[in-house]
C-alpha cells in the first residue's frame, strides 16, 4: 500500500465517522485559529520587515550609559556627524527627532501635529519620494536654509483638500516661517505616525554637543552584521569620551534592530506571552484529540489486528495511523485558517485609535502560512503518536476473539489519564494569567472612577515662547481664557493644570525645612504639577486639610503648595503638615523660594505605575511656576463633545494664531490609557475560556468513556448490593484524582509563569491570592461537574441491561 492509498483509506475512514471527525476537526480549528491570529500579530509587530527596499537590515542606533545603567541615550546632532563619517558598514545612517508642530498660515487656523526633524537624507535613504513636490535636499540642513516643511498624505487631503496648488505655498511652522515643498505618499507616517517633517537645521543650540535630542537610524550594507556596526561606531565614541568627558563620560554605542527599538520592552514580553498562552490552547486541543482517538483505539483493535494477521508491520500501521491524523489536522486547520482572518480583523479595530505605529500591519504572509503549514503537521504527529503506538500493540489471539474489548489495557488508561492532568496543568496558568490580566484591567478602570470624567472636557494649549516669553504673559492668557470659558453655557468649573491625573508630572528635587541636603542626588523627589484655582474642586476632590488654592497664592511672599497624603505619610509622619515650608530645585540645582503648605489632598496616580514617584505629589499655583503648555479642565453640565467648537472660538479670540489640541473627554483619555488591560486581558481571558472548556470536555469525555468500558462491572457491583453512592465513589475516585493532581501542578507552574507578567500588571501582585482562589474555585467547579455527570449516569444504571451490556 503506497501513500496514496493510505491518504484514500484516510478520508474514508473519515466519511465513516463523520460527527467523530467533526469534532476533532472542530477542536483543532480552534486550537489552530487562536496560534494562526497570534502569531500573525508578533509576526507583524517582531518580526516583520518595514515596507521599504532593505527593510531587513533597518537598524537604530543610540547611546548607552553603563554607570547609570541606561541602554537607549539619544546623541547631539553634531555626535550624529561624526558617527555617520564613520559608518563603513553602513548604506546610510541618518537622524532624527520628534517635535510638536504647530501649522498656521494667514487665513487658515493653526492646528497641531506630531512632527519630526530629521537629516535631508532619511528619505532617501528610505527609497520613498513625494507624490507631490520635492523632497529634501543636502542645502535643507545647512545653517541658515530657508524652512521646508513636507506634509503627510493626511494633512494635504484633511486641511488642503488635495490642492496640488499647496507647493510652494509659504505657512508658519511653530511661529517660524516655512515653505511646504512636497507631499508624501498615503499612509506614509515613519518613523511612528508623524504627519509632518523638517530638516534639521543646525544652530548654536543643536550643536551643543550636551543637547541630546536625536535617535539614529540607518540600513546595513549587504553582509555587514550588527557587530560590525557597533565596532565602527564603538572606535568614534571612544573618542568622543576622551575628547568631551563632561558631556560623554562612560557613553558607549548600542546598535539594534529597529523592532527591538521600537517595540522591545514591555510590547515584545506581552506578545511572547500572548504566542505562549495560545500554544498551551492548541497542546491542550491535541490531548483532547489524542484522548478521542485513544477512545477509538478500542473500536478499532479488530480492524488493526486483522491487517496486522495480513502482514502488516507495525511501523506500517503507525504510518496509516499518522496520517490519518495529519489529514484531521489539515481539515481542522483550513476551518481554523478561517477563525484566523476573523481574529486578525477584529485585533486590528481594536487597536485602530490607540497609536499603532502606522508601519505595523497585521496580516498573512508567507512567514504565517509557512508557520500555519509547521503547527498542522506538528498537531497531527503530536495528537496522532500516542494513539498510532497504543493501537499498533496488539496482541492477536486476544484481539480476534469475538468480544475482545480491552485492547489497550492499563497503559491506555495510563495514558488517557496523564493527557488530563497535562489539560488542566495547562489550564490552570492560562486562567492565571488572564485573571491578573483581567484584575488589572478592572483596577485601571475603576482607578479614576471618582473624578466623573465623561464630564470634564480637557484640551492642550500651548504658548509659543515667541509671543509669551515672560511668565506673566503666559499667566494673564490663561487667566483671561478660564474668565472667558467660564461664561460658557453649560460650563460649571474651569481651571488649568500642566498635567492631568496619569498624564506625568516633572520631578521636582526638593528638601524640606530645617532638613538640609546638599547632595542634589540625595534630596528626595516627588511629582510635580501646576495647577490653577478650584482644580482640586474641579476633580471632585475635597480637601482633607487645609484650604485650596486662591488667586493670590504664588504671588511674592504668598509662596504656597498642597500636597497629597502619601506625602505626608512618607515625609510628614504623625505630624499636621499644614504651615510647614518646603523649597523645590531648578534643573541647574538653583534653589526656589520656600513655599508654605496650605493643604492636603487625597493622592491618586499622577505619573505612570512604574514610575516610583508617582504615590507622592506636590502641586504649586500657576502663579509661582507658569509653563507655556497647560491643560484646560472645564466640568460641564452635559456632554463636553457639546462644548469643543465654543473652546476653539474663545482659544482663537484670544489668539488666532494659537492651535487647540488632544480635546477630549478625560473619560476618554483614561479609556485610551487603558486600553492595553482592556484588549490584552481580554484575549488572555478568551483563550483562558476555551482552555477551561476544552479540559473540562477532556475530562468528561475520559470519564464517560472509562464508565462506558466498566459498565458490566458496575452492574455486577450493584447486583451485588453496591448503593449509589458506593459506584459514584467508583467512579469519581479517579476523576478527581486526576484534578487534584492537574490543580496542584497548574498552580506550581502558574506562580512561576505569571511572574513573568509582573511588569504588565496594575496593581495586582503575580501571586495574587484572590486570583488564584478564584482560578481554583472555577477549575474546580468545571472539573467536578465533568466528573459528576459519567459518575450519576453510572450510578443510576440498570444492573440487568448492564450485565448485557456489550
Amino acid at each position: 500500500m503506497n501513500w496514496t492509498q493510505d491518504l484514500r483509506f484516510a478520508f474514508r475512514m473519515i466519511r465513516k465517522n463523520p460527527w467523530f471527525s467533526a469534532a476533532i476537526v472542530m477542536t483543532l480549528a480552534v486550537g489552530m485559529g487562536v496560534n494562526t491570529t497570534v502569531f500573525s500579530l508578533v509576526n507583524g509587530v517582531l518580526y516583520k520587515p518595514l515596507p521599504f527596499p532593505g527593510g531587513e537590515r533597518l537598524v537604530m542606533v543610540s547611546a548607552d550609559n553603563v554607570s547609570s545603567a541606561r541602554d537607549f541615550v539619544n546623541m547631539s546632532y553634531a555626535d550624529f556627524r561624526d558617527f555617520r563619517e564613520a559608518a563603513n558598514a553602513f548604506e546610510h545612517l541618518e537622524a532624527f527627532t520628534g517635535e510638536g508642530m504647530s501649522l498656521g498660515e494667514r487665513g487658515n487656523p493653526p492646528q497641531r501635529y506630531r512632527g519630526m526633524r530629521l537629516s535631508a537624507g532619511m528619505f532617501e535613504m528610505l527609497r520613498v519620494a513625494p507624490i507631490l513636490g520635492r523632497g529634501f535636499v543636502a542645502s535643507d540642513e545647512k545653517a541658515g536654509a530657508e524652512g521646508v516643511v513636507l506634509l503627510g498624505h493626511g494633512v494635504w487631503k484633511e486641511r488642503y483638500g488635495k490642492d496640488a496648488g499647496v507647493i510652494g505655498r509659504a505657512v508658519r511652522i511653530n511661529e517660524k516661517p516655512a515653505v511646504i515643498a512636497g507631499v508624501m505618499p498615503e499612509g506614509f507616517k515613519f518613523p511612528n505616525n508623524e504627519d509632518l517633517w523638517m530638516p534639521a537645521v543646525p544652530d548654536a543650540q543643536l550643536e551643543r554637543r550636551d543637547n541630546r535630542r536625536f535617535t539614529l537610524v540607518g540600513i546595513l550594507k549587504e553582509g555587514r552584521s550588527i557587530a560590525e556596526a557597533q565596532a565602527d561606531l564603538g572606535v568614534v565614541a571612544h573618542r568622543l569620551q576622551q575628547q568631551f568627558p563632561d558631556s560623554h563620560k562612560d557613553h558607549g554605542i548600542r546598535v539594534r534592530t529597529f523592532h527591538d527599538v521600537m517595540n522591545g520592552g514591555t510590547i515584545r514580553l506581552v506578545f511572547l506571552l500572548m504566542l505562549g498562552a495560545v500554544g498551551f490552547v492548541l497542546l491542550i486541543a491535541c490531548a483532547n484529540v489524542a484522548n478521542m482517538l485513544l477512545s477509538r483505539a478500542v473500536n478499532r483493535a479488530r480492524e488493526v489486528s486483522i491487517r496486522a494477521a495480513l502482514g502488516a508491520g507495525r511501523w506500517r500501521i503507525i504510518r496509516q495511523l499518522l496520517i490519518e491524523s495529519v489529514v484531521l489536522a489539515l481539515l481542522g486547520g483550513l476551518l481554523g485558517l478561517f477563525l484566523a482572518r476573523w481574529g486578525i480583523h477584529g485585533f486590528s479595530l481594536a487597536v485602530e485609535n490607540v497609536g499603532k505605529p502606522y508601519w505595523v500591519e497585521f496580516s498573512m504572509d508567507y512567514v504565517v502560512f509557512g508557520y500555519f503549514a509547521a503547527i498542522i503537521v506538528l498537531s497531527g504527529i503530536i495528537f496522532g503518536l500516542a494513539p498510532a503506538l497504543q493501537t499498533s500493540r496488539v496482541d492477536l489471539s486476544q484481539a480476534l476473539k469475538e468480544g475482545a474489548r480491552s485492547a489497550g489495557g492499563s497503559h491506555g488508561g495510563f495514558v488517557t489519564g496523564a493527557l488530563v492532568v497535562v489539560q488542566f496543568t495547562l489550564a490552570v496558568v492560562l486562567l492565571s494569567g488572564a485573571g491578573l490580566m483581567m484584575r488589572s484591567f478592572l483596577l485601571a478602570q475603576d482607578e479614576f472612577s471618582f473624578l466623573h470624567g465623561e464630564r470634564v472636557l480637557a484640551a492642550r494649549v500651548g504658548l509659543p515662547e515667541s509671543r509669551y516669553p515672560k511668565p506673566e504673559d503666559r499667566q494673564r492668557f490663561y487667566e483671561k481664557l478660564v474668565g472667558r470659558l467660564g461664561s460658557l453655557p453649560g460650563a460649571q468649573v474651569v481651571s488649568f493644570v500642566s498635567n492631568i491625573p496619569n498624564g506625568g508630572a516633572a520631578g521636582w528635587r526638593f528638601e524640606l525645612e530645617g532638613q538640609s541636603i546638599p547632595e542634589a542626588e540625595r534630596r528626595p523627589a516627588a511629582a510635580g504639577v501646576v495647577a490653577s484655582k478650584d482644580y482640586f474642586r474641579l476633580l471632585g476632590l475635597a480637601v482633607v486639610r487645609g484650604r485650596e488654592f486662591e488667586d493670590y497664592d504664588g504671588l511674592p511672599g504668598k509662596e504656597a503648595a498642597i500636597v497629597s497624603q502619601p506625602f505626608v505619610a512618607r515625609h510628614y509622619p504623625n505630624q499636621d503638615p499644614i504651615g510647614k515650608r518646603l523649597r523645590l530645585f531648578g534643573p541647574k540645582n538653583e534653589p526656589k523660594a520656600w513655599m508654605t503648605i496650605i493643604g492636603v489632598v487625597p493622592g491618586f496616580r499622577q505619573n505612570d505605575p512604574s514610575n516610583p514617584t508617582n504615590d507622592s505629589q506636590v502641586f504649586v499655583p500657576h502663579r509661582f511656576d507658569s509653563y507655556a503648555g497647560m491643560t484646560i479642565l472645564i466640568r460641564t453640565q452635559s456632554a463636553p463633545a457639546s462644548l469643543a467648537q465654543a473652546v476653539r472660538n474663545e482659544v482663537q479670540l484670544l489668539d488666532e494664531d494659537l492651535p487647540l489640541f488632544n480635546v477630549e473627554s478625560l473619560e476618554d483619555y483614561f479609556r485610551r490609557a487603558r486600553w492595553q488591560w482592556r484588549v490584552f486581558g481580554t484575549l488572555f481571558l478568551i483563550f483562558a475560556v476555551v482552555a477551561l472548556g476544552m479540559a473540562a470536555v477532556g475530562i468528561y469525555a475520559v470519564m464517560a468513556h472509562g464508565t462506558s468500558r466498566r459498565t458490566q462491572e458496575i452492574g455486577i457491583r450493584l447486583a451485588l448490593g453496591a448503593g449509589f453512592g458506593d459506584i459514584m465513589r467508583l467512579v469519581l475516585r479517579r476523576g478527581l484524582l486526576q484534578l487534584i493532581l492537574g490543580m496542584v501542578l497548574g498552580v506550581s507552574a502558574a506562580l512561576a509563569v505569571c511572574q513573568l507578567m509582573a511588569r504588565l500588571l496594575f496593581k495586582v501582585s503575580p501571586r495574587d491570592p484572590i486570583t488564584f482562589a478564584l482560578v481554583a474555585i472555577a477549575l474546580a467547579t468545571a472539573g467536578l461537574l465533568a466528573c459528576w455527570i459519567p459518575a450519576r449516569r453510572a450510578a443510576r444504571l440498570n444492573p440487568v441491561r448492564a450485565l448485557r451490556y456489550e
